[in-house]
């Protein structure tokens, strides 16, 4: 019985005839009072509070009675007594059981499984219903608090955060450009089926120790792993269609898992019209393919492979010059994971793998090459040293090959086919091996925290930094939780300011300190959260006219994220809203100016309502505040060539539109019979999705004629009203 019910009971209950006073004392084994233990007669629908020193007192009638003594972290105890007159004070001895810490969620700004404790869960079910996701994991998590995303695209921009900033996991290990589409701000969509998805944990600051550099937020992503299944899916839409398995092969010791998707968006240009900047239709494909082996009960073994690519061939406007662009990306990544369980308290898990990836592309007369071969192996072990005591520690190596060659522009506002042009070759090589130490305790009744630090070692520049991070949790009861972190994170530079000659090799990590306090309530009913945040940056990287880049730059973030998750009858669905406060010095800014990472306000809806048990239908409404941007405020006219070039305002001192975007689906299950040999499937989905149903003409970016007197709207990906259909089989 909660608090506010032994309130509500107190108020509510008749007045008891010939009341005796019955009164006592709580205490552990050390005879240490227990405060605030919730002491009841469930028979009478009476109760009380412990204080300060675990004593209470109960207006009983005489009589046969039960109390019930319960305190988070205690067991609970029973004590039948005689109420009469004269009684002596009770002494109840509550003996420690606490919670075990595998259950509580320590960290803050978390969203994922974290043992039974699981709060606010987005599932593979949600990520393939969400309205407007797609069926895209990246473009599902957007839904989220924390993610303050100025533009329609999958890419994590996490409180502020560059998508460079938030490290993504596929099983342990680091996945680089998880993306289809991907360009300087992020990709459109995601590289992973959603079919593969197991679980995801999702957090947007101060985060565990393990996870290693990211200065904003990490997404770890776990993909199937059944043994003894075995199915076949097919799914087709008007966009593409894909194909996957779960296969046993040696029920109980060896299975195949695996998924391929072709991407082709010609049928929707021809029903819906084409942009007229695509030349041709993009395209995409991606395929995965993983063998999962149980040697023993409480061994796994599994050896994964994602492969992904794609084409883009069209005409883009950048400044004031339209020409064409080309893109070509190829990705495959080797991954080998190991899990064992040593004894009853003890297990290890270990992580190796391999990722080549390419990049070609050329605007114009511009062009370039980026390659990069990663390696990196992970040793993680976890030992249970009792109920309330949970260490976790661990190593990992990085070693990173990027080589970048280009024809890039001189000038960074010339893209003119004559524009003076400068010659980039980069072979940047970067190792970081690192470790780290974690305690998870119960430090006192319902105060439990997580402990820990890292350290890193760089090179280049050759340095180690050192990361202490913590966070407290107070289980106020078992809905109520309060939690506080506090965290240092560093992250490498990327390659591109690493060239020898138009860079510089020594540049030292960038750096962030979070500190985070939140609240939530949970209940099988619903879930509320609410966090405050504050993000310091230090060490960002900006334009030097001696080394042409130095770790000149600083900045913040702060803000209020809210999400709001609930069940009533046939209807479900959550509201996350965040504010975001931020500032930025980086690159050429002469000042801190507002982050072009993220926008000030952002709020989501999400909900679902089940018709009948065939019928589906969903809606998701999604509006943001405008995003900054500079604007050209003049022109100047460079009569030695002919041309007309802008005059730049303040940094990101003007704002987009606000955007607006509403989403709707209708769902229909059914099973189809057997046929011959054929036998019959297991539930199967008929979908129709309405994108942008208000069609609204969200403003992408802003584009200009040759002289810069004309500035024109470049309308978002999905500003076309747009019903797509699709259907997917299992049997």
């Amino acid at each position: 019985m909660t608090r506010v019910a032994l309130v509500l009971a107190l108020l509510l209950a008749p007045a008891v005839a010939h009341a005796i006073p019955v009164r006592g004392q709580a205490v552990d084994r050390r005879g240490v009072p227990v405060e605030y233990a919730n002491v009841a007669v469930p028979a009478l629908g009476r109760g009380a509070v412990t204080d300060d020193q675990g004593r209470f007192t109960l207006d009983l009638p005489e009589g046969a009675a039960k109390l019930e003594i319960t305190q988070i972290g205690y067991q609970k105890q029973s004590v039948s007594l005689n109420v009469t007159a004269g009684l002596a004070d009770l002494r109840v001895v509550l003996v420690e059981e606490a919670v075990p810490v595998a259950e509580v969620t320590v960290a803050a700004s978390s969203f994922g499984k974290a043992g039974k404790s699981e709060g606010a869960v987005i599932r593979r079910s949600d990520v393939v219903t969400t309205p407007g996701g797609t069926a895209d994991i990246f473009q599902s998590l957007r839904t989220l608090p924390g993610i303050n995303a100025p533009n329609e695209g999958a890419a994590l921009y996490v409180r502020g955060g560059d998508p460079h900033e938030t490290v993504i996991r596929l099983d342990s290990g680091v996945i680089g450009h998880p993306y289809h589409y991907e360009d300087a701000s992020g990709g459109l969509f995601s590289t992973i089926d959603s079919y593969m998805l197991k679980s995801a944990f999702f957090s947007s600051g101060g985060f565990s120790a393990k996870y290693g550099g990211a200065l904003s937020g990490v997404l770890d992503i776990e993909t199937q792993d059944p043994l003894d299944t075995r199915t076949v899916s097919l799914g087709a839409n008007m966009a593409g269609m894909s194909a996957s398995t779960s296969w046993a092969l040696v029920p109980g010791k060896l299975s195949l898992i695996g998924s391929l998707d072709h991407s082709n968006t010609s049928l929707l240009f021809k029903l819906y019209g084409s942009a007229n900047e695509h030349e041709v239709a993009p395209v995409a494909q991606a395929g995965f393919a993983k063998l999962l082996w149980r040697p023993s009960p409480t061994d796994r073994v599994s050896l994964g492979w994602l492969h992904s690519g794609d084409a883009v061939r069209m005409h883009v406007n950048v400044l004031n010059v339209l020409d064409r662009y080309t893109g070509d990306t190829g990705n495959d990544l080797v991954a080998l994971n190991s899990s064992h369980l040593i004894g009853r308290r003890f297990a290890l898990r270990t992580q190796a793998s391999l990722q080549d990836y390419g990049n070609t592309w050329t605007y114009g007369t511009f062009g370039g090459t980026r390659d990069e071969r990663n390696a990196q192996a992970n040793v993680d072990a976890v030992l249970a040293l009792g109920p309330r005591h949970e260490l976790s520690f661990g190593g990992s190596w990085w070693h990173g090959d990027t080589d970048i060659a280009s024809r890039a522009q001189a000038d960074s506002t010339d893209y003119s086919p004559d524009a003076p042009t400068r010659t980039v070759d980069t072979g940047a090589r970067l190792d970081q091996p690192g470790v780290y130490l974690e305690d998870k305790v119960r430090l006192w009744g319902p105060l439990y925290a997580t402990l820990g630090a890292r350290a890193d070692w760089y090179a280049p520049p050759h340095v180690w930094t050192v990361d202490p991070r913590g966070a407290l949790a107070w289980r106020v009861d078992e809905h109520q939780t309060v939690r506080v972190a506090a965290g240092r994170y560093h992250q490498a530079v990327d390659a591109q300011y690493l060239d020898p000659v138009y860079g510089n090799p020594d540049l030292a990590p960038l750096a962030a300190d979070h500190v985070i306090a939140g609240y939530e309530w949970k209940s099988e009913y619903g879930n509320v959260r609410i966090e405050g945040y504050h993000k310091q940056y230090r060490n960002l990287v900006t334009t030097d006219s001696t080394t042409w880049y130095a770790n000149g730059g600083d900045g913040y973030a702060r803000g209020v994220d809210v999400f709001v998750q609930g069940t009533w009858r046939d209807l479900s669905g959550w509201m996350s809203y965040g504010y975001l406060d931020s500032q930025r010095k980086e690159l050429d800014d002469p000042a801190r100016a507002p982050s072009a990472y993220g926008v000030t306000h952002s709020i989501t809806l999400v909900s679902q309502y089940q018709v009948t048990t065939a019928w589906r239908f969903g809606a998701r409404y999604t509006a943001t505040s405008g995003r900054p941007y500079t604007p050209v405020v003049d022109r100047t006219y460079d009569a030695s060539r002919d041309l007309w070039q802008p005059v730049y305002g303040d940094h990101r001192s003007a704002l987009m539109p606000a955007y607006h975007r509403l989403d709707l689906r209708i769902t229909r299950l059914f099973s189809l019979p057997a046929v011959g040999p054929v036998r019959g499937s297991s539930i199967c989905a008929f979908y129709v999705e309405g994108l942008n149903v208000l069609g609204i003409h969200n403003v992408l970016e802003y584009v200009y004629n040759s002289d810069y007197s004309g500035r024109y709207p470049r309308d978002s990906y999905f500003s076309r009203r747009m019903l797509v259909a699709g259907v997917g089989l299992t049997w």
